[in-house]
């Protein structure tokens, strides 16, 4: 997941990476780093450490990269509500069309919620009568179709793996003792203790 914050100049640090400007209603996109800052402009060195120095007006608002503890934050509430439509049983009649564009679906609930702000889509719910098909690189089983709704409300749906379900509301139901507790973690190690435990319990 990737997503930038606007700051002004005065939230800059030495050294630290920025992903672009906004100034003035035109916006640019560029990696620099900050080597110096002072209320008049700020000097970076363009595309890696010790590259080719430049000053920007500090009028200018600065891109700086979100960690992931940042997106997971402040998507936390929408993944949230994805999970709770996304578990919502829909009839064929009421999906739509069949679309190929699929870029908002994601196993992981917080990509999910940041694409569907992104893409300005609502998810519904899904239908199981549907045809399954096999995902073309990973080889898994997609047997049932998610349901959203665009802007204009045009009602689509695309193939999705029913077990992804599941496992979002295992991560994100997990990720939320962890968040009351104050551990910090990595997604990829939430994935991990998720599976963990569900090869424990296939055990037991």
């Amino acid at each position: 997941m990737e997503e930038n914050r606007k700051v002004t100049y005065k939230h800059l640090k030495e050294g630290q990476k920025i992903n672009g400007t906004e100034y003035e209603n035109r916006s640019s996109g560029f990696t620099a780093y900050v080597k110096d800052v002072n209320p008049a402009f700020v000097t970076v060195e363009m595309w890696r450490r010790g590259g080719d120095e430049k000053k920007i007006d500090s009028r200018s608002l600065f891109l700086l990269p979100m960690t992931e503890d940042e997106i997971i934050e402040k998507y936390n509430e929408a993944a949230g509500k994805i999970i709770e439509a996304i578990q919502n049983p829909m009839h064929r009649d009421e999906i739509g069309e069949k679309e190929m564009w699929n870029v908002w679906l994601s196993s992981n609930p917080w990509e999910m919620a940041q694409m569907c702000k992104m893409k300005k889509v609502t998810v519904l719910g899904h239908c199981r009568d549907i045809t399954p098909k096999h995902a073309m690189f990973s080889g898994d089983i997609l047997d049932i179709g998610v349901c959203a709704e665009d802007e204009d409300g045009y009602r689509f749906w695309c193939h999705f793996r029913s077990e992804h379900i599941t496992a979002m509301e295992k991560r994100y139901q997990r990720y939320q003792e962890y968040r009351k507790q104050g551990k910090k973690f990595h997604y990829d190690e939430l994935v991990q203790v998720c599976l963990d435990e569900m090869e424990e319990k296939n055990e037991d």
